[in-house]
């Protein structure tokens, strides 16, 4: 999961999992999500048991600066930009027709959808792709 943080995209240098502190919103533990890394200091998205997210910003030294809101941001897959031959393993022809017609806005079967969506979970966990439509 990468960061956008003050308009610049930041891959995690590590995606242990660690307490880290409470969570100010509730009081709970927080939990590391992500480490980055910036040229002036350490960034650390987390997450507490009931859900609330955090940016927790430290020094180079590790010295804690604030805690910075923090949202995931969905990013959609399109059906029509996948591999053809990924999708063609798990569903069948119709099913790709009618979920690339659905994100477009086009006419399309439900029941082709419904099926589709049954085997989401399974093409995520073949090739690393979330499809959520």
């Amino acid at each position: 999961m990468f960061l956008l943080f003050n308009g610049e995209r930041h891959n995690p240098l590590s995606q242990s999992r660690n307490v880290i502190g409470f969570c100010s919103t509730c009081g709970s533990d927080l939990e590391s999500l992500a480490y980055y890394s910036t040229d002036s200091e350490w960034l650390v998205s987390a997450q507490c048991a009931k859900g609330h997210l955090a940016l927790i910003r430290y020094g180079r030294d590790w010295s804690w600066l604030d805690d910075l809101p923090l949202e995931f941001l969905k990013e959609e897959v399109k059906v029509a930009d996948l591999p053809r031959e990924k999708l063609d393993a798990i569903f069948t022809p119709a099913e790709i027709r009618d979920m690339i017609a659905c994100q477009e806005g086009s006419p399309y079967v439900r029941q082709n959808i419904y099926r589709a969506r049954t085997k989401y979970e399974r093409f995520e966990k073949l090739f690393g792709i979330k499809i959520d439509i």
